[in-house]
């Protein structure tokens, strides 16, 4: 049973967000995709389906990573050292962590912003389409250098403790797992993830501009900095695997959007690109995503009309 304060609080954020997403149904122009910016190109279509192949060759058909590479560089010995979990529950725990927080914020950029947010709420098919296409290059520009690089083949920090104890991890005994640490993967996600968050917010009023925009950026650069350090704690990546991933995410998600289409490129005609262009929908949806919290746990509360 749900604490009565609780329910009036999440009833609350529902009424809020509703009459948010009311606001900016009744101002479609509110988000749109600029003329002068430039639009999804057939060059960035082909080296994004060029980069998603490389992607998944790098998964399903290069060998397993060699031990080709042992130990921490400059700092990572004495981070390794200051932040690891010295118990085996600690290091899962946080490795647990990293996961739900991972999985999140690689659905988030699409699932909620572009297809939820940009296409139902605001009705905006052509920019949630441009997004979309956007998002795509960044996970196969950070995927495709991320799993390439993991082949190195540098030993986890968790090898050390594996060669004493073979219960240290769940990934002692298996050789592919042990020699990925370069570069994490997770955290590489997780700041795409976060970095997208940010371009889009920071040129799109997808929440109506101002404080909640710059609210989401914060949340999932902080979700991602979590990730990043939850992966030192559990053994699973040197600091220096999580910084390089952490820069990886960051240009792939946020300098690539904005240097190819989040500024003015042709000032006096419409810069075009290879996907078809949609007009605005006037269908009255009404939704809204927003948190409830409970004595048990935390969730998403969803609601609206079609």
């Amino acid at each position: 049973m749900k604490h009565p304060l609780t329910s009036r609080f999440a009833a609350a954020l529902v009424l809020a967000a509703s009459i948010s997403a009311e606001n900016a149904a009744a101002q479609p122009s509110a988000l749109q995709w600029q003329p002068n910016w430039p639009r999804f190109s057939a060059v960035e279509t082909g080296v994004t389906a060029l980069l998603t192949a490389q992607l998944l060759s790098a998964k399903l058909f290069y060998p397993d990573p060699n031990d080709n590479w042992d130990g921490g560089i400059l700092f990572d010995d004495a981070v390794r050292a200051g932040l690891r979990s010295t118990t085996r529950a600690g290091r899962d725990r946080a490795a647990t962590l990293s996961d739900v927080l991972y999985i999140a914020l690689a659905a988030y950029p699409t699932l909620v912003d572009t297809i939820l947010v940009a296409d139902q709420v605001h009705h905006q098919p052509d920019v949630a389409l441009q997004m979309f296409a956007m998002n795509m290059e960044a996970y196969a520009v950070a995927g495709a250098v991320g799993l390439t690089a993991m082949h190195v083949g540098r030993a986890r920090p968790l090898k050390s403790g594996c060669n004493q104890d073979p219960n240290y991890s769940p990934k002692c005994g298996d050789q592919a797992q042990v020699n990925a640490s370069f570069i994490s993967g997770h955290t590489t996600l997780a700041f795409t993830s976060a970095a997208l968050m940010c371009a889009h917010h920071q040129y799109l009023p997808l929440y109506g501009g101002g404080p909640a925009d710059l609210i989401t950026c914060l949340a999932g650069v902080a979700a991602a900095s979590t990730v990043g350090v939850s992966r030192v704690i559990s053994d699973n990546h040197y600091a220096s695997d999580v910084l390089l991933g952490a820069g990886l995410g960051w240009f792939a998600g946020y300098v690539l959007p904005v240097l190819l289409h989040y500024r003015p490129h042709r000032e006096t005609q419409p810069a075009s690109g290879i996907l078809p262009k949609f007009a605005p929908r006037a269908i009255p949806v009404r939704a809204v995503l927003a948190p409830q919290l409970s004595p048990t746990g935390a969730g998403f509360i969803f609601a609206g009309s079609f």
